[in-house]
C-alpha cells in the first residue's frame, strides 16, 4: 500500500513538472542552431520509478526547447534506436544516434536514487567528436526536486553546447553629464547572462536609442569570472544655453516652460520631436493653424552647445464661417446658437472667439443634434465636422440630415404605478407639450426620469428603474412618450457609516443626516442630508453612497467626507464712501475641537468707526436641536449728526421646527453714549444726547430653503422678527420694532440667477409710552439696503431739514447674478434697488419733499453692478451705484469697496 502511494505521488509530481511552464527565458536565436538528440536514460530507482524511463527524455527535451534549442523528436530517436538495435547506450551508439538524426550532439545517461536524494548523471557527446563525452552531474533531495534537477542540468549543458561564456560584470565609460546607472538600468544585458554576438549587438543598440549619445562601441575584458563587458559612450553636447526665435504670440518662456528639454540636459533628437509638437500644438490653440517649428544646435566642438527652437509663426487664422449644412426647417443662426465655437465677429479681440478649439468640434455635433431633437426631430443626424483651413481664415461645416418633424402626442405609464397616472404626470413635464400642441422635446426626458425616479425613491423604493420608449407614428408624426416603472423592492437603512472624517466627529455629521439606522429609504432625504452636510463648509468633498448589504431589502449608507482647515486668520484693506479707507481683520475657527463650535474675533477701523467683535457659537446644545450664541462687542462710531460709544452682548437661542423653519430668541444688553451732537441735528437726536442702557428682548422665525448657502441657484428666505426693548425690561430704550423680509432665487438663463429681495420695518414705543430712541430709527443707503446712495442718507426730514430717521421703512432689491469662475469663487451681479424710511406722520409709499425733491411711488431708485469674491477670510468685492433720485446735493454715483459681507 505504501509503494503504490509512493507510485501515485511519483506520478502526480511529474505530471505536474511536464505541465508548469518554464520561467528561463528563451537563449538568443543561436541556440536553434544547435541540434541535440536525447536518448534514453537508465533509470536505477526500482520497479516502482520505471516510468520515469519514458518521462525523463521527454522532460529534459521540453526544457532544452524552452532555452532555444533544436530538440530531435523523441518518436525519431526511437525509431532509430529500433532500426540499429541498440539497447544499451554508449558514447560511440550515442554519436551514432546524433548522426543519423541530423543532431550535432547526443545526451544520454543515468537517474539514481540513493536514500531520499536523486542524481542526474548524464554524458553530452559530440556527434563528430571521438571521446566518451562530457559528463555532468546534478543531485537534489527527493523527487519533488527533479524539475529544478533537470533545469540546473539543461543550465550546465547550455554552456557547453553553446561554447559561451558568461557575463561577470557590465560597465559604462565616458558619461560626463548623464549618470551612468541611468544607462545601465536599461541594459538588457546583465550579469549572469551568456555573452553572445547578438546579446551585445542588442545592449549597444538600446543605449544608442537613448538618444544622448553621439557614439556607442563595447568593448570586452576577460576575467576570472568570465567576461566584462564595457560600453564606451561619446555623449552628445550638454545644453549650456536654450532659447526661442521668431516667437511673438505666445511668450518665449511659456514655450520653455511648456517643453521637455531643460539647460544642463543633452541634446536628445527624441525628446526634441516632442518638444517640437507640443510647440506647433500651443500654437494651434492659438490659431496658428500654419506655424513650423525647427531647431538649431550650435555646437562648438567643446562639448556644450546652444540650442534654439524656431518658429516660423505665419497668420493667425479665425473661423469665418460655419456651415449648418441640410439646415432646412430650423434657421442655421438659431443653431449656431448653441455652438461653443463662434464665427469671427467684431469683439472676437475681447472674447477671443472666432478661435478654432479642436476638442470642441464633437460637442458642438452633439449640441446641433441635441437642438434638434429639443425641437422635434427625432431622427436627425449630424456628421462628423470638417474642417477647411484656408489662407484667409477656417471654414467648419457640419452636414445635418433632418429627418420629420414630430408633435408631442400622449404620455403613458406602464408597469408598476405607486400613484394615479395623473399625479404622476403631473411630476413630468413632457406632457405638458401636448397642451400647447407643441413639437416633442427630447431634452425634458432625462429631468422626467430624474423626477419620477425621487418620486419612488421618496416612498423607499431605492432602486426604482424608469425605462423610456417613444412610440412615433411617421404617417401623423406624432410621438407618444411612454414610461416604464419598475419599482423593485421597499429598502431600508441598515447602518449609517462615517468614512474620511480625521478632524469633525461623528455626531456632528450625523445631526445633519436625515437619514439614520432603520429609516425608510428616501432621495429627498438623502439629497437634504448632503446640502446640510455641504453648507457646513467644514469639508473639501462629500459623498453619500448607497451600499448594498446582500439583503435586497436593506442598504447601508456610506458618508466620505475629507476635512478641510476651518480657522482663519486674515485681513484686508478696503474703500466706502461712507467709511473711506478702512481695515478688517479676523481670526476666526468654524469647526473647533471638530465639534462645530465656532470661534471667532473680527475687528475693523475706519475713519468714522472702530469695531470688535467677540463670537461663540454651538450650534447644537449637548447634541440637542437647541443651538446657542454669545456675542460681545464694542462699537465706536461717527454718525452725520452724532457719536455713538457702545459696549454690549447678545445671548441667543435658535431651534428647528421641520427642515428649513427655525424659531430664535435673544436678549441684548448694551450700555451707548451719544456724544458730539451736531448743532444742525434734529431735536429728536438732541433730546437722545447722553448714556443710555439697551435692553432688548426680540423672537424672530426663518424659513431658508437655498440649495447653497454661499452660490445660490434657487431656494427662498423668509423671515419675520418682533424685538422688544425698556418696559418690564428696564433700561432707557422703550420701542417694539417689526421686520420682515423675503428672498427668492430661481435660474434663469444659462448661469444666471435671478435674485429678489423684500424688506419691511416699523417702530412704535412700547406700553411705557416713551418716546420711540434715535437709535432703533430707520434710516436708509449703501450696501445692504439701496445702493447707490450713501449709508443713512435715506431719511425723513424734519421742519429745519435734518434727518431724524423713520420709524417705518421698505426696500426692494432685484438682481441678475452670474459666477465668473467656480474655482475660484468670483461672482458678477447687475441690479435694481428701491427703498424710503418714513417718520410718524407719513405713510408707507408717500413721498414726502425732501430737500426740494419727492421721488416717483415715494421710493428712492438706483441701478448698478458688482463683483464679488468669496475669498478664505469672507466676501470681499466692489459695487457701483447710481442713484436714479436726486437727495439734496449729494452725488449719484457711489463706488463701494466691501469685505466680510455679501452684497
Amino acid at each position: 500500500m505504501l509503494i503504490s502511494r509512493v507510485r501515485m505521488m511519483a506520478i502526480l509530481v511529474l505530471v505536474t513538472l511536464l505541465l508548469i511552464p518554464a520561467g528561463a527565458a528563451r537563449a538568443d536565436s543561436v541556440a536553434g542552431d544547435v541540434r541535440v538528440a536525447v536518448l534514453p536514460f537508465v533509470i536505477n530507482a526500482g520497479d516502482d520509478f520505471s516510468y520515469l524511463k519514458d518521462s525523463l527524455p521527454e522532460l529534459l527535451a521540453d526544457r532544452l526547447r524552452d532555452v532555444g534549442f533544436n530538440v530531435v523528436d523523441l518518436a525519431e530517436v526511437r525509431r532509430v534506436l529500433h532500426d540499429k538495435n541498440i539497447t544499451t547506450v554508449t558514447a560511440a551508439s550515442a554519436r551514432e544516434v546524433a548522426l543519423l538524426t541530423g543532431a550535432g550532439f547526443a545526451v544520454f545517461g543515468a537517474m539514481n536514487q540513493i536514500g531520499d536524494a536523486i542524481s542526474l548523471d548524464a554524458r553530452l557527446a559530440d556527434a563528430y567528436g571521438s571521446d566518451a563525452g562530457k559528463s555532468i552531474s546534478v543531485t537534489k533531495d527527493g523527487l519533488i526536486n527533479l524539475l529544478p534537477a533537470v533545469d540546473d542540468l539543461v543550465a550546465r549543458m547550455r554552456v557547453d553546447l553553446l561554447k559561451l561564456e558568461v557575463v561577470a560584470e557590465v560597465d559604462v565609460e565616458g558619461t560626463k553629464v548623464l549618470d551612468k546607472d541611468v544607462v545601465l538600468m536599461r541594459l538588457t544585458l546583465q550579469r549572469g547572462d551568456m555573452l553572445t554576438a547578438r546579446a551585445a549587438n542588442t545592449a549597444l543598440k538600446n543605449i544608442y536609442d537613448l538618444g544622448y549619445f553621439d557614439d556607442v562601441k563595447v568593448r570586452i575584458e576577460d576575467v576570472s569570472e568570465g567576461k566584462r563587458v564595457v560600453f564606451v559612450v561619446v555623449e552628445k553636447p550638454r545644453i549650456q544655453a536654450l532659447g526661442v526665435r521668431g516667437a511673438d504670440a505666445i511668450s518665449s518662456g511659456d514655450i520653455l516652460e511648456a517643453v521637455s528639454t531643460k539647460k544642463g540636459g543633452v541634446v536628445n533628437p527624441k525628446v526634441l520631436a516632442d518638444d517640437i509638437r507640443v510647440i506647433r500644438e500651443m500654437y494651434r490653440k492659438d490659431g496658428y493653424y500654419k506655424a513650423r517649428v525647427s531647431h538649431e544646435v550650435e555646437d562648438a566642438g567643446t562639448g556644450v552647445a546652444r540650442l534654439t527652437f524656431v518658429v516660423d509663426e505665419g497668420p493667425k487664422l479665425y473661423i469665418t464661417d460655419v456651415v449648418i449644412d441640410g439646415a432646412k426647417q430650423l434657421d442655421p443662426s438659431d443653431i449656431k446658437g448653441v455652438l461653443a465655437l463662434k464665427e469671427r465677429g467684431m469683439f472676437s479681440w475681447i472674447t477671443n472667439t472666432g478661435v478654432l478649439k479642436e476638442e470642441l468640434l464633437d460637442r458642438d455635433a452633439a449640441a446641433i443634434e441635441a437642438y434638434y431633437n429639443s425641437k422635434g426631430f427625432i431622427e436627425v443626424r449630424v456628421g462628423r465636422p470638417e474642417v477647411e483651413i484656408k489662407d484667409k481664415g477656417i471654414t467648419v461645416v457640419y452636414q445635418v440630415w433632418e429627418g420629420q418633424r414630430y408633435k408631442m402626442g400622449d404620455t403613458l405609464f406602464k408597469g408598476d404605478l405607486i400613484d394615479d397616472p395623473a399625479v404622476l404626470a403631473n411630476i413630468t413635464a413632457i406632457g405638458k407639450l401636448k397642451e400647447k400642441d407643441d413639437y416633442f422635446d427630447r431634452s425634458l426626458l432625462k429631468a422626467d426620469v430624474d423626477s419620477l425616479t425621487t418620486h419612488y425613491n421618496d416612498y423607499g423604493y431605492a432602486y426604482a428603474d424608469v425605462k423610456v420608449n417613444l412610440k412615433d407614428n411617421p404617417e401623423t408624426q406624432v410621438v407618444d412618450v411612454v414610461y416604464t416603472i419598475s419599482k423593485h423592492q421597499r429598502v431600508y437603512i441598515r447602518r449609517v457609516l462615517i468614512e474620511g472624517n480625521t478632524v469633525t466627529r461623528d455626531n456632528v455629521i450625523m445631526r445633519q443626516m436625515r437619514l439614520a439606522d432603520g429609516d425608510m429609504f428616501s432621495g429627498e432625504k438623502l439629497k437634504r442630508s448632503h446640502g446640510r452636510l455641504t453648507n457646513l463648509d467644514y469639508f473639501e468633498r462629500v459623498d453619500i453612497s448607497p451600499v448594498p448589504t446582500g439583503n435586497p431589502e436593506e442598504m447601508d449608507l456610506v458618508v466620505k467626507v475629507k476635512d478641510k482647515p476651518t480657522g482663519r486668520i486674515g485681513g484686508g484693506i478696503g474703500y466706502s464712501t461712507y467709511d473711506s479707507v478702512y481695515l478688517a481683520a479676523q481670526v476666526s475657527e468654524s469647526n473647533l475641537f471638530g465639534k462645530g463650535y465656532l470661534l471667532a474675533l473680527n475687528g475693523a477701523f475706519s475713519g468714522r468707526k472702530t469695531v470688535y467683535t467677540l463670537t461663540f457659537r454651538n450650534p447644537n446644545l449637548n447634541d440637542s436641536d437647541v443651538g446657542m450664541t454669545a456675542e460681545a462687542h464694542k462699537r465706536d462710531e461717527d454718525y452725520t449728526d452724532f457719536t455713538k460709544r457702545s459696549v454690549g452682548g447678545i445671548i441667543s437661542f435658535d431651534y428647528p421646527v421641520g427642515e428649513y423653519t427655525t424659531v430664535a430668541w435673544d436678549y441684548t444688553g448694551e450700555y451707548y453714549r451719544l456724544t458730539n451732537i451736531s448743532d444742525n441735528a434734529s431735536q429728536t437726536v438732541k433730546d437722545d444726547k447722553g448714556s443710555h442702557f439697551l435692553s432688548q428682548l426680540a423672537a424672530g422665525i426663518t424659513r431658508d430653503t437655498r440649495d447653497n448657502f454661499i452660490h445660490t441657484t434657487e431656494g427662498t428666505v423668509t423671515s419675520m422678527a418682533i424685538a422688544y426693548g425698556g418696559g418690564p425690561l428696564g433700561g432707557t430704550d422703550d420701542f417694539v420694532k417689526y421686520t420682515g423680509a423675503f428672498q427668492w432665487y430661481t435660474p434663469t438663463l444659462e448661469e444666471v440667477v435671478f435674485h429678489s429681495k423684500v424688506w419691511a420695518g416699523y417702530l412704535h414705543r412700547n406700553f411705557g409710552n416713551s418716546k420711540v430712541p434715535t437709535d432703533q430709527r430707520f434710516e436708509l443707503g449703501g450696501v445692504g439696503t439701496v445702493r447707490g446712495y450713501s449709508s443713512y442718507s435715506i431719511s425723513p426730514l424734519d421742519s429745519t431739514d435734518a434727518t431724524e430717521g423713520g420709524n417705518k421703512a421698505f426696500y426692494l432689491n432685484l438682481e441678475l447674478r452670474r459666477q465668473l469662475s467656480k474655482e475660484y469663487g468670483i461672482g458678477s451681479l447687475v441690479f435694481f434697488d428701491a427703498g424710503n424710511s418714513w417718520k410718524e406722520s407719513e405713510m408707507f409709499f408717500s413721498s414726502p419733499v425732501r430737500k426740494g425733491t419727492a421721488p416717483a411711488l415715494g421710493l428712492y431708485k438706483s441701478v448698478g453692478a458688482g463683483i464679488n469674491w468669496y475669498s478664505p477670510m469672507g466676501p470681499v468685492g466692489i459695487v457701483y451705484g447710481y442713484g436714479l433720485d436726486r437727495i439734496g446735493g449729494t452725488g449719484r454715483h457711489k463706488i463701494e469697496m466691501l469685505m466680510g459681507q455679501q452684497f
